[in-house]
């Protein structure tokens, strides 16, 4: 009688596994459009065919067992233009629907796999643990600005996405970039094709390709006497970054209120109280997509070194026609430079500064 009790439960437990409790349950879309609306974001329409294609999607996943081959793995790729909710989106499903996820910018999770790969470095297998280390501590991960620079990340990266996902770990990468075109005309790119088709067999890729970028109407309709910068930067880049006391630039260590991947916020007081110059401005320029500046005052004679330097960076950062917002007080700029012997330079750098300050030159930005 023993016997047979535990034949029918195991068999009973054997079956379970093979069915799958998870398979084809629908996730209610409106959790995720109520944590939006939470953050007073509605969703335009195709980011709204994105989330009901994510839904339908996913509920066709069946999580892999012992029993049954991942036909359907649950894993995306979303890509599109820069500014068009990627991130948002992707965090949104992630807090939504899923518990035990990690969320990383592309170079911090890579970042974490070469720290991973030191410690088990004398392993004849070393990328193999690095996976299983991440899979024991994620069912899923979350991936942002997905990108491909050099032919050792591209190896490294490709090998670790398909043993996760062979371990039936999920993964939400998002890109400026349709797989196919990652790491184009790189450095022996042959080698990172198996990954790529890898991504296109295995993961749904949807291209979101709305129309306007809300990251810089955001910041095209923030006021300079914005009084809180930092509250504002969070709420735009939703990327996890830092407040920093400094960042590098050229081997050179200089101050900044803070920074990520995509944007260096600046102190007027501060930086430019620096010994910094024209080749840092280039670099500053082609490195950051945004630049933000606060905490200006009113200078002189006695300020002619803070004065030049900064006229330099407007003129580097406006050829180069750099993304930057400026924060300062209503009828700053008339009284920003009050002494003589710059007047005649300066006049062009009030001009200008008065131009980036319009929301029309970020939008011709955009445009151009």
């Amino acid at each position: 009688m023993i016997k047979r009790i535990k034949k029918f439960i195991l068999e009973s437990l054997l079956l379970k596994n093979f069915i799958g409790t998870d398979s084809f349950i629908m996730k209610d879309i409106e959790i995720v459009l109520e944590n939006l609306a939470s953050q007073e974001i509605m969703p335009d329409k195709q980011q709204r065919l994105f989330l009901e294609a994510f839904i339908e999607f996913d509920s066709k996943y069946k999580h892999p067992s012992f029993f049954r081959q991942n036909s359907n793995p649950g894993s995306l790729y979303l890509w599109g233009p820069v500014g068009r909710g990627k991130t948002l989106l992707m965090q949104a499903i992630d807090a939504s629907y899923f518990k035990n996820s990690g969320q990383f910018h592309f170079l911090e999770f890579m970042q974490l796999i070469h720290n991973s790969l030191f410690e088990v470095s004398s392993n004849k297998e070393p990328l193999t643990l690095v996976a299983k280390k991440i899979a024991k501590n994620y069912d899923m991960l979350v991936i942002d600005e997905f990108q491909i620079e050099d032919i050792a990340d591209a190896m490294i990266i490709g090998s670790v996405i398909e043993s996760l996902v062979n371990k039936g770990i999920r993964i939400m990468l998002s890109s400026n970039a349709h797989p196919s075109i990652l790491y184009r005309d790189g450095l022996q790119r042959n080698k990172f094709l198996p990954a790529i088709e890898f991504i296109q067999s295995n993961f749904m890729i949807f291209n979101l390709d709305g129309l306007e970028d809300y990251r810089l109407r955001d910041i095209v309709s923030v006021s300079s006497d914005e009084p809180d910068v930092k509250d504002f930067l969070c709420k735009t880049f939703s990327e996890e970054w830092v407040e920093r006391n400094e960042f590098t630039v050229n081997e050179r260590s200089f101050p900044c209120e803070g920074r990520s991947s995509k944007f260096l916020w600046l102190s007027f007081q501060d930086f430019f109280s620096e010994p910094c110059g024209s080749k840092d401005f280039i670099e500053i320029a082609k490195h950051y997509e945004w630049v933000f500046i606060s905490n200006f005052h009113a200078c002189d004679d006695e300020h002619l070194d803070k004065i030049r330097r900064f006229i330099s960076f407007i003129d580097i950062t406006y050829q180069e026609r750099q993304k930057m917002k400026l924060f300062y007080k209503d009828g700053f700029l008339k009284n920003f430079y009050q002494g003589a012997q710059l007047k005649f330079l300066w006049e062009r750098s009030e001009s200008r500064l008065h131009e980036i300050s319009s929301s029309g030159y970020l939008n011709n930005l955009e445009k151009n």
